[in-house]
């Protein structure tokens, strides 16, 4: 493993981090300090009321009334989920390609991840969830580690269901056996359970935007998001070309990819498709960098 280019991608990815969002938060404190703070108190709107991993964690060593002391646990949070990322990236691609195709694909991922910081909030929930998905393709066969994984993704984020589809991809072969559908279905339990029991102890809260707040919001945006998405064009052209030759559990995975990304574009922000894009980046890495045609590694081996 590329232990030196690791450690300069994570340097470089945190510099950029705090290069674009310490004066975004100095403008807009209420999106990074304050909501946090509300998340805390169970008085945030939705879907942040629902997201507690990262703003109980932080509230461990500081609080958000002590914006800097906040500012760094999140920085914290941010170059240990780098770390985490890079390294499983690697890995990942390495399965399906050269050693060239994974170097490749680390820098894209820290382009595309300094490229997101552009509009970016200071909670690490969108950079947890990258690195649990990061994970879960190179450690998913430790199937109590997919537990733990599956657990601290849904106190994430709504989309931790998404760990449990990819796990139920990477193990599509032993489906048949009745131990593994038991697997798939526990973790999707799990999923459920949690997503659930959020909301219950929680309580209802109101939507920040609402699909049409949403909508009129991505209408009020639209010469930025079309910028944005232009931008990342060629990726989704890329990798539509490397799936049509590619194996069927990385086609599995492209079909995740789609449903990720209309529900992104459904609900999200369409100026902040980056960011929002990000968790599929990983998935798709491999039919981006790989050599053509695309094999499995692990299998030749």
């Amino acid at each position: 493993m590329k232990i030196g280019i690791i450690i300069f991608l994570v340097l470089i990815t945190a510099g950029g981090f705090i290069y674009s969002v310490l004066p975004s938060c100095t403008k807009n404190q209420a999106g990074c300090y304050q909501n946090d703070q509300a998340i805390l108190n169970h008085t945030a709107e939705a879907p942040y009321q629902y997201r507690v991993l990262a703003p109980y964690a932080m509230s461990l060593v500081a609080s958000p009334s002590n914006q800097s002391a906040w500012f760094m646990a999140a920085l914290a949070i941010h170059i240990a989920s780098f770390a985490v990322i890079y390294a499983s990236v690697y890995a990942w691609v390495r399965r399906w390609g050269s050693e060239t195709s994974a170097t490749t694909g680390l820098f894209l991922m820290a382009l595309l991840l300094v490229f997101s910081f552009y509009q970016y909030p200071l909670s690490p929930n969108s950079i947890i969830e990258l690195a649990l998905i990061c994970a879960t393709l190179v450690l998913w066969k430790r199937y109590w580690l997919m537990v733990i994984m599956v657990i601290l993704a849904s106190l994430n984020r709504e989309t931790g269901a998404i760990l449990v589809a990819i796990y139920a991809l990477l193990t599509v072969t032993n489906l048949r056996q009745r131990t593994n559908i038991v697997r798939v279905l526990v973790l999707g339990a799990l999923w459920a359970g949690i997503t659930a029991m959020l909301h219950v102890t929680l309580g209802t809260a109101p939507h920040v935007l609402g699909l049409t707040g949403t909508l009129q919001a991505n209408m009020d945006n639209l010469p930025q998001a079309l910028i944005v998405n232009g931008i990342l064009l060629p990726l989704w052209i890329m990798a539509a070309i490397g799936y049509r030759k590619s194996p069927m559990m990385l086609k599995g995975l492209g079909w995740v990819v789609a449903a990720y990304l209309v529900a992104a574009f459904v609900g999200g922000l369409w100026a902040e498709m980056v960011r929002l894009s990000l968790p599929t980046v990983p998935l798709i890495l491999p039919l981006l960098v790989a050599e053509k045609p695309i094999q499995d590694r692990l299998v030749i081996r």
